[in-house]
């Protein structure tokens, strides 16, 4: 009787086992969902724009002459700063606008700009001090 009963035991055991191996094996052959995927990537034009390289040269008393180093493909944005971080004008250059472009700030306080230049992609900051070379600023003389 005895080995009746340890046949049994032994019988139940490797069912169960055979049970949860099947259940586990179906189960996870019921979860392998076949997918598409992609096998092109692509990106917007704007995204593959060249780096914008430029210069600033001081033309006069709070003057200043933006020079791009070669003509823009698309519309470029300005911005000039003062030298407290506020925006005084933000601009556009257009594609067919040339490499140069004057700015005249004669009515503000500051001669210290920083310059944003940029595209999409790219943007290039820069300062300038716009006192011409080989000039000096008139001093205040003060009255007794």
């Amino acid at each position: 009787m005895n080995e009746e009963k340890y046949t049994v035991t032994i019988t139940l055991s490797v069912l169960l086992f055979l049970i949860f191996f099947y259940s586990g094996k179906f189960s996870a052959e019921a979860q392998s969902v076949s997918r598409s995927f992609e096998t092109e990537i692509s990106f917007p034009k704007e995204l593959n724009t060249p780096a914008i390289n430029f210069d600033l040269k001081s033309v006069g008393n709070k003057k200043f002459k933006l020079i791009l180093d070669k003509p823009n493909a698309q519309l470029t944005n300005v911005k000039i700063f003062d030298i407290l971080g506020n925006l005084i004008l933000q601009d556009q250059l257009l594609p067919d606008g040339g490499l140069q472009k004057n700015y005249d700030f004669t009515h503000l306080n500051s001669k210290i700009f920083v310059v944003e230049v940029g595209n999409a992609k790219y943007n290039k900051t820069k300062s300038i001090y716009a006192n011409p070379h080989g000039t000096l600023e008139k001093e205040a003389s003060l009255e007794e």
